[in-house]
């Protein structure tokens, strides 16, 4: 899906927003008549079914311990159980609909990791059911019975609250579930890194919180609160276990240009497999990140996308090439979200010479140094001059072709191809 101000990835289908809006409805509507067609079914068969769970819960011999207080409630626990029968019933179909809804724009890693997190998840789901109604909840009940019988009280339970215990057990636990796969899932791609943690962890705790309390009944008694707790100390564990590295060694700050619009500009220092000279610093204000073979790596160039997306950065210059042997479908993808691509053909620079070689390092500086946009023209030959007085050498050579020359030594190099004639003369 491409918009005028939208994320293009590489990979990703060119569909408006209708195309995929009308996929979605059209899936939304297939699992709803489904849960529809299959609830009328399950209710002429709900009583027996109900009737079954009771007896599996019933903590007492007999049913004369059963009461039930609200006749009313006991007909929404009839058709909630049923609608809950039908969504467990299709529940690998929604899971299946969601990967073909989703399988356009996600990478090959990914399609294999959904694939696998989508068995585990629901095999995980039919054994939270299982253990729970058919061990957890029984024993549970068992207990606290036999403490009532201990010291002589004659207990009565109400079927309806029974039930709705026993599901919001299971609902906070599905809840968890899927905020744990989600964030597994985010992890293992790479979304959750030590800088972006946070916003993901305000959003994990924000959601799995707010619908627990927003559904679970009698909002704030001590079995909901005791849920809603377990859940954020269980997210928090997962968050904290499936944070990965950045690549991000600074972050950007905003600078004006000559117009006065705010530039956020960012270096990425792309080793080209150990072959570029690194960066291992960016100039004042400017963000830094570290990649291995941009040119090669799909899942690099997309997590570069991401971050340029989320920290609204405007500038992107490349430390090894010139960005030329980057796909168009990259370079697409930055333009649809407003970012300017570059590169300092440190490749160019740098020839055959190794990483050790010290002139090397004030010509890598010289060249961050030697940009303009979007820094002032009248700074750079300032800027460049006080870097050669720091330095070691007297001699300068300039560089007028996009063809680089050997090194000298004792002679920096420095490309002069777009600086003016009164750039050229004020540098004498």
């Amino acid at each position: 899906m491409k918009t005028p101000s939208g994320l293009q990835l590489e990979n990703d289908r060119q569909l408006t927003v209708q195309q995929h809006l009308n996929l979605l409805t059209q899936q939304a509507t297939l699992v709803f008549v489904l849960i529809f067609g299959l609830t009328g079914l399950l209710m002429t068969q709900i009583d027996e079914v109900l009737q079954w769970v009771l007896n599996r819960m019933n903590p007492c011999q007999t049913t004369e311990c059963l009461t039930l207080y609200e006749p009313a409630s006991w007909s929404v626990v009839r058709w909630l159980s049923a609608v809950f029968l039908a969504v467990i019933c299709i529940l690998p179909l929604i899971v299946h609909l969601f990967y073909r809804f989703a399988q356009p724009g996600l990478t090959k890693n990914e399609k294999i990791m959904f694939r696998k997190w989508t068995v585990y998840s629901l095999a995980g789901v039919y054994a939270i059911l299982a253990i729970l109604f058919f061990y957890a909840i029984p024993t549970l009940y068992s207990f606290g019975d036999g403490i009532h019988a201990e010291i002589g009280i004659t207990s009565q339970y109400d079927a309806v609250q029974m039930f709705v215990f026993a599901l919001s057990i299971f609902w906070t636990l599905l809840i968890g579930f899927i905020l744990v796969f989600a964030t597994i899932s985010a992890g293992s791609t790479g979304l959750i890194t030590d800088s972006t943690q946070d916003w993901w962890r305000i959003r994990i705790h924000g959601i799995g919180g707010l619908v627990l309390l927003l559904s679970l009944p009698g909002r704030w008694n001590g079995t909901n609160i005791a849920l809603i707790t377990l859940l954020i100390v269980l997210l928090e564990f997962v968050i904290k276990n499936n944070v990965r590295k950045s690549h991000s060694i600074n972050l950007p700050e905003s600078v004006f240009d000559h117009e006065g619009r705010r530039r956020n500009v960012t270096f990425v220092d792309c080793s080209c497999q150990g072959v570029a000279y690194p960066i291992n610093t960016s100039p004042e204000n400017t963000g830094l990140l570290r990649y291995d073979a941009l040119c090669q790596n799909l899942d690099e160039r997309e997590d570069l996308i991401d971050h340029t997306n989320h920290h609204g950065i405007t500038d992107v210059i490349i430390g090894g090439c010139t960005s030329q042997p980057l796909p168009n479908s990259f370079k697409g993808a930055l333009q649809s979200i407003h970012c300017s691509l570059r590169g300092l053909d440190l490749l160019g620079l740098q020839g055959s010479l190794h990483h050790s070689n010290i002139q090397l390092k004030d010509e890598v500086n010289i060249a961050m140094a030697n940009l303009t946009d979007p820094w002032n023209r009248n700074h750079r030959v300032e800027n460049i001059r006080t870097l050669i007085e720091h330095s070691d050498y007297v001699h300068v050579d300039r560089n007028d072709s996009n063809f680089w020359k050997e090194q000298t030594a004792g002679h920096l190099r420095i490309n002069v191809q777009s600086w003016t004639d009164e750039e050229k003369d004020t540098f004498l």
